[in-house]
């Protein structure tokens, strides 16, 4: 007997868990119909049951296991809301990772909506934000954020699946998207120095189940196992507008540091006081005087 085979015989709508004093109260989780669905107040999340224990299983009790799975997110919210709307469903860290800076783009909702799928799904802890991991080189690929699930330390890496209006997404352009990020990926795992990332999740966001058959298809046939490395890939349905629609931010610069060749305000004041030609430019008078003092 399969364990969808043991849910629909056993027909549970929803979990309980015994509270002290003999007093039941309902979960946040629901078994049933050989899928798990999480409930939140931003959203429900679904994962058919054997997924959800494989991809678990994969992340954490094997971190060489490379797997792709599909999840279901289902927004509360209206498709057309705002972010104001949004922010107060999620947990307190998601909101975290609205609200702090990041390197750039538009992905600040679809980041943060992945962690709150993760927490909401698999108890992950938020341990670091895109600007709070090093790396060296500091000039290479980085991770989206870090998490703790279950004591393994996990990098997060997010994309949206997204094609011009009117067009569909095809193999091709699912293949290519996936190999730009699984290299990034294998880069970033590589080059972090604050954090010993144990392995990586790659969360794929698309619009629709028809989408989300193109990237897995597109993973299964044409991304070579090198590439595939110990990546867990989660590509998530979900039909939140502000998820796909959301306006690009200009890039901060990563970890505190000055583009490459230029100079602070310190730097500057040195090459300025050791500039021969000072006194000539009338920069300072004390300079063109000191031969002079006795």
């Amino acid at each position: 007997m399969t364990a969808a085979d043991s849910i629909r015989r056993s027909r549970p709508d929803v979990n309980t868990s015994r509270c002290p004093g003999g007093s039941t109260q309902k979960r946040d989780r629901i078994d049933a119909f050989g899928s798990t669905i999480i409930l939140a107040p931003s959203c429900s999340f679904r994962m058919a049951l054997e997924e959800h224990w494989l991809f678990h299983t994969a992340c954490v009790a094997y971190p060489g296991l490379a797997i792709v799975v599909q999840s279901e997110c289902q927004p509360t919210t209206s498709v057309r809301g705002s972010e104001a709307e949004l922010t107060p469903m999620l947990s307190s860290d998601a909101q975290r990772m609205l609200i702090e800076e990041n390197a750039g783009g538009s992905s600040r909702i679809s980041e943060a909506m992945s962690f709150e799928c993760l927490h909401r799904t698999f108890g992950a802890r938020l341990l670091a934000l895109e600007m709070e991991l090093k790396y060296w080189p500091s000039n290479g690929s980085i991770t989206d954020y870090a998490i703790e699930v279950d004591d393994a330390v996990l990098g997060v890496s997010v994309t949206r699946a997204m094609t011009k209006p009117g067009e569909r997404l095809v193999t091709e352009a699912a293949a290519g998207l996936l190999r730009k990020k699984l290299n990034g990926v294998v880069r970033s795992t590589q080059e972090c120095i604050s954090h010993d990332l144990q392995k990586q999740i790659l969360h794929v966001w698309v619009r629709t189940a028809e989408e989300a058959e193109v990237i897995k298809q597109a993973y299964a046939n044409t991304i070579e196992p090198e590439l595939a490395s110990s990546t867990a890939v989660l590509v998530t349905v979900c039909g939140l507008s502000l998820l796909f629609d959301e306006k690009s931010r200009a890039p901060m610069a990563r970890c505190g540091r000055l583009a490459k060749g230029a100079k602070d305000a310190s730097h500057m004041r040195v090459l300025m006081e050791s500039d021969p030609m000072r006194c000539n430019a009338n920069l300072s008078g004390v300079c063109c005087h000191v031969g002079h003092e006795q």
